[in-house]
């Protein structure tokens, strides 16, 4: 299932855009790409006596450790449209990023078509609307931020499906109503191969000149092929899933130069997964902007909680070795950051970022004693963002 090769997705956008390109009118390429070097600093030690490192994008696997490294946060990408006429349009995107050596990704692949200005309908890859700024995660350069706060953030971040949108406006307000449904797939760091099926969701925008607000439902089937051991009588993989629901809200005020943007999200599991525990998770951020001329200094505060249940800790869970077990139980693991940062906007279609962010560890004691301080690390970075 997870055998489908680069380049046969390559291959079949490729195919897709040039049987586009006969009876195109109008062909767009935009393009985008963020450029971070960053390291961990004051890094709390694991319990095998290595130092803590910080998961930037946990899709991709781009983490920092305390050597300085470009890879983490930087992606390029290349988005191609192709308005067809009457309605029907077909959207890819490409992206390459530092977590996967820079591999060529097609991280969108979709066909449109509207049937009105309010009403259309889509095919195909897209990204899962999880969180608000889930539509433009890729684009750095569209937020303040080097990246979003990873505190809202999840492992699969696509869906492959079908998408219908609704357009309207009432009053001073613009609205959006998405309902999708489709399934996903992901490799996690630290799982391995993982998925889920029957997924639905739904999401509601608002917006006036001010206020933005935003909430997000999603329902579906999670699996990984790691928690299949029959040995154990353990069965949550992809013929055994667990029922999973996921929700979320924001908001973004804007008075003047200066915002404010608040998102909460809580995804929870029926049952625990073996031996990860995962049971119910919650991430929260308030970040506060004012913009000075070409600069916005920004700070932010958020924080995660994972419940745990019957947990145990393993160096991998995607190839266990139970003799290296230890029990960890019913626990709470939960973290707490501060991040400080700059943008500067130098140029009309680039900025550049600086930032450093300050996590502490707030986890239970038997979390700690199995993993050390994973939650107790600083991390600085600064980069430029461009799109053309």
């Amino acid at each position: 299932m997870f055998a489908s090769s680069k380049s046969h997705h390559l291959l079949a956008l490729a195919v897709l855009f040039s049987a586009a390109s006969v009876n195109a009118a109008d062909i767009r390429l935009n393009g985008f790409a963020s450029v971070v070097g960053g390291m961990t600093l004051s890094e709390g030690e694991l319990s095998n006596g290595d130092k803590a490192t910080f998961v930037a994008d946990e899709p991709s696997g781009g983490v920092y450790n305390d050597e300085i490294s470009f890879r983490p946060d930087s992606i390029f990408g290349l988005q191609i449209s192709a308005d067809l006429g009457d309605g029907l349009s077909v959207t890819g995107q490409i992206t390459g990023s530092g977590g996967e050596d820079f591999d060529a990704n097609v991280a969108w692949a979709y066909v449109t078509y509207e049937f009105n200005p309010n009403w259309s309908i889509s095919l195909g890859r897209q990204r899962t609307q999880l969180f608000y700024y889930s539509d433009f995660l890729d684009v750095g350069y569209a937020y303040h931020w080097i990246r979003p706060p990873t505190e809202t953030n999840v492992p699969i971040d696509t869906n492959e499906g079908v998408t219908l949108n609704y357009y309207g406006s009432l009053g001073n307000w613009d609205n959006q109503i998405t309902v999708y449904g489709g399934t996903a797939e992901a490799m996690s760091p630290s799982v391995g191969p993982i998925g889920i099926k029957n997924s639905v969701g739904f999401v509601a925008k608002t917006s006036s000149e001010w206020l933005q607000l935003r909430a997000s439902y999603n329902a579906g089937e999670f699996y990984a092929d790691a928690l299949v051991l029959p040995f154990l009588g353990v069965d949550q993989g992809e013929e055994n899933p667990v029922d999973q629901s996921f929700y979320s809200l924001a908001a973004h005020f804007t008075f003047g130069n200066t915002a404010l943007i608040t998102e909460a999200m809580h995804y929870e599991f029926d049952d625990a997964l073996f031996g990860i525990g995962w049971t119910e998770f919650s991430g929260a951020y308030a970040s506060l902007t004012h913009r000075i001329g070409d600069f916005t200094p920004h700070i932010t505060f958020s924080m995660q909680e994972q419940e745990l249940e019957g947990a145990f800790y393993l160096p991998d869970y995607s190839n266990p070795d139970f003799t290296q077990a230890i029990p960890i139980g019913n626990a709470t693991e939960k973290s707490e950051s501060i991040t400080l940062g700059l943008r500067w906007d130098f140029h009309r279609a680039a900025a550049f970022k600086v930032e450093y962010q300050m996590r502490s560890d707030e986890s239970d004691a038997s979390v700690i004693a199995a993993k050390g301080e994973a939650g107790e690390v600083d991390v600085i970075s600064a980069g430029i963002d461009v799109t053309f």
